[in-house]
């Protein structure tokens, strides 16, 4: 890097001796200008007592247009030029200086100075006996010109070889990382933290409920000053200056997001991760995985660090496969309904049967000389509900058939076991099984889709009907028993009076596509896994000591297992 070249007339630089190095920086003060002119201190040459918050401010919109290659070395700036040039000075300027260098902008745009305005600090980091000079540029095309000068004295030169050393191999590591890496400076809003702590504040959650502005202040001033090269092709950057600036880009596409961040560096945790959608330079949406870190005593205390990596591709895979799995699930049930077909017709047959009778004795008590009202009255009510049977009847065949999403809500399992029985009555009483009922009484509530639960359990009951089909020697049962377990879990089971399940099936006998049944489809106990862990359950299957099999799964209670709708048929 060249050093800067300043316009000519700006001012005779004084000399210094050899031994104490010198950094030059060149300065945009266009955007702090307003900042700078309403703090106008009394007394220019005695400084002023700077608020940190406006501190923040003022130094987070002068923007660096040049810099010389010893101030580079000595600030341990990164080396190339295009990680420099129009970042805001706050997140490279040292800590124990920024009030000097605020007080020194401030004094010469808010002054009648002519000539460079001084200020002396006796130590910062590595150097000793620092000396910053500024001075406006005299030419009227570079009125947004400040020019810095910093003339110091080198503590430990081994030292600040050692230093250099250390940050080269940060900034490398940093860069060759392959996920996208955003470095931070949140300094700024950790004092704000330091400072309500301070005055009396120990929820920092209600007092940002109460001052909402303080989570627009705290993004406002912190700081991104630098990112790596995976972090510019996620989100469609062409030059690295497009990323410096405040974090708000970050999290404007998530609602609270920011909150949430500011929430967790004011708690003092060392690490956040929460998933959230970005929006790109080039338009797009992305979800993402975000991971923050941020620094403890010992670290380099002026950088958090932001990770990002990129979920769409995964979230879109999961939707495609959730749409198959819903796709399977929707195939099974019809299977399920065409295996029922003749029971069906009988349940459907018996309330339309009853139906043609009354109407049929309607008419005639209708068609005497002398009506019988009264009768008719009767009939009528009973053909009503027998209509009702059949609607009922032909909701739930529409609910299985049906294409739909699935809608978790709070459920009874209790009621949701009482309705498949009803709804396999023909089908258990024309194959000779008798079902059996154990459910435990106030069960608490679960939170699921009541069309898919019944999916499950008709699926489990008709394949132990299923399995006891050829068995004559046996008296046909199927026992269905709820209960809690432990952990807040509901438990179901269904056992059968069968031939169990062969030793060699059991590890298979929920794979897609396995099937012991001549013509299945071998995708049912497989949907039936997949619908219980979509509950956060689980599912298993075994050989009862006594002979037949049993199918269990276990379900997490509802958050409010007394929110119970009413039962909906099945």
């Amino acid at each position: 890097m060249k050093a800067v070249d300043f316009p000519d007339g700006a001012m005779q630089k004084p000399q210094e001796p050899e031994s104490r190095p010198i950094a030059y920086w060149q300065l945009g003060i266009a955007r702090a200008r307003a900042l700078l002119k309403d703090m106008d201190p009394k007394n220019p040459d005695d400084g002023q007592e700077w608020q940190p918050d406006h501190l923040d401010m003022l130094l987070a919109t002068v923007q660096i247009v040049d810099a010389n290659d010893e101030a580079i070395r000595l600030f341990c700036l990164p080396a190339e030029r295009d990680r420099i040039i129009d970042r805001p000075i706050t997140s490279l300027w040292p800590e124990q200086s920024r009030a000097a260098l605020g007080d020194l902008l401030t004094t010469i745009v808010s002054s009648n100075h002519t000539g460079p305005v001084t200020r002396e600090i006796p130590v910062v980091d590595q150097l000793q006996q620092v000396v910053l000079t500024g001075w406006r540029a005299f030419d009227p095309r570079c009125s947004d010109t400040v020019f810095v000068r910093v003339s110091a004295v080198l503590n430990t030169p081994r030292a600040v070889i050692e230093l250099e050393a250390s940050q080269n191999r940060y900034r490398n590591l940093i860069s060759s990382l392959p996920i996208p890496v955003w470095q931070i400076d949140a300094r700024p809003a950790g004092r704000i933290f330091d400072r309500l702590r301070a005055g009396g504040v120990t929820d920092m959650a209600a007092y940002s409920d109460q001052h909402p502005e303080i989570v627009e202040l705290t993004h406002d001033i912190v700081q991104v000053f630098d990112v790596n090269n995976e972090a510019m092709v996620l989100f469609g950057g062409k030059h690295r200056s497009d990323f410096i600036g405040s974090v708000k880009y970050l999290f404007s596409t998530t609602p609270g997001a920011d909150k949430r961040v500011m929430l967790a560096h004011a708690s003092g945790a060392r690490n956040h991760v929460e998933e959230l959608k970005v929006r790109t330079f080039d338009g797009r949406v992305l979800d993402v995985l975000l991971l923050m870190t941020f620094p403890v005593p010992g670290e380099r205390l002026d950088t958090t660090i932001l990770m990002m990596i990129d979920n769409t591709p995964k979230l879109e895979a999961e939707s495609k496969l959730r749409k198959v799995e819903s796709d399977l699930s929707h195939a099974a049930r019809l299977s399920t309904l065409g295996e029922m077909t003749t029971s069906i017709a009988h349940e459907i047959k018996q309330p339309l049967s009853a139906i043609l009778m009354n109407a049929q004795t309607s008419l005639r008590y209708l068609r005497r000389d002398e009506p019988n009202l009264e009768k008719v009255d009767r009939l009528t009510s009973r053909v009503i509900e027998s209509a009702q049977r059949a609607n009922d009847i032909i909701g739930r065949i529409q609910d299985m058939a049906d294409k739909r999403t699935a809608s978790p809500v709070a459920l009874d399992l209790n009621d949701i076991v009482r309705q498949c029985v009803v709804f396999l009555r023909h089908e258990s009483e024309e194959k000779n099984v008798a079902v059996k009922m154990k459910l435990q009484a106030d069960l608490p509530a679960i939170r699921g889709d009541r069309i898919q639960l019944q999916q499950v359990i008709v699926n489990l009951m008709v394949n132990s009907i299923q399995a006891m089909r050829d068995a004559s020697n046996i008296h046909r049962e199927i026992h269905l028993e709820t209960n809690v377990i432990e952990n807040g879990r509901v438990a179901f089971s269904a056992r059968d009076t069968g031939t169990g399940i062969q030793h060699d099936h059991m590890d298979k006998i929920f794979d897609g596509f396995f099937t012991t049944k001549e013509g299945g489809l071998g995708i049912g106990l497989a949907i039936c896994q997949s619908i219980i862990k979509a509950h956060g359950g689980q599912i298993s299957a075994h050989n009862h000591p006594q002979g037949g099999a049993v199918f269990s799964f276990s379900i997490p209670l509802a958050v409010d297992s007394g929110m119970i709708p009413a039962a909906d048929g099945f």
